[in-house]
């Protein structure tokens, strides 16, 4: 029997208790990682929203509550931006927010995202001497 090494008695089972250790923190980091990723996706959507919100708003002939109702129906159209709220602000400079919420891993856990896009409202102009 050569080459063989009897096992010592303090090896025994070192290799689980490490897995044992290992193994919630790689968890924990893996479902920061995954919760991350969804705050992520929520901001997207509610930046996304506040952009789509804003061009409406802007327009020469459109409203500020055509606006807020484009956001909003954006907003909706995507389920990672959870009881999404629009505001929408100004008169020559509009500004379009949209607040809402990311899912979360954790129960209890609330992350709130806030998507703002502000533009210059459109308007005509004739040429001339000012």
């Amino acid at each position: 029997m050569t080459g063989i090494r009897p096992r010592r008695r303090g090896d025994r089972g070192s290799a689980s208790v490490a897995i044992a250790i290992v193994f919630p923190a790689v968890a924990v980091l893996f479902l920061a990682l995954a919760q991350a990723v969804m705050l992520a996706a929520a901001h997207q959507v509610a930046l996304a929203s506040a952009e789509e919100g804003l061009r409406v708003a802007r327009a020469h002939d459109h409203t500020m509550d055509q606006g807020k109702s484009t956001a909003l129906a954006f907003a909706h159209h995507e389920p990672v931006l959870i009881g999404p709220s629009v505001t929408a602000s100004g008169t020559t400079t509009i500004t379009v927010t949209v607040r809402g919420q990311a899912p979360s891993l954790l129960p209890g856990v609330h992350l709130s995202t806030t998507g703002t896009a502000a533009g210059v409202r459109e308007r005509f102009t004739t040429p001339g001497p000012p």
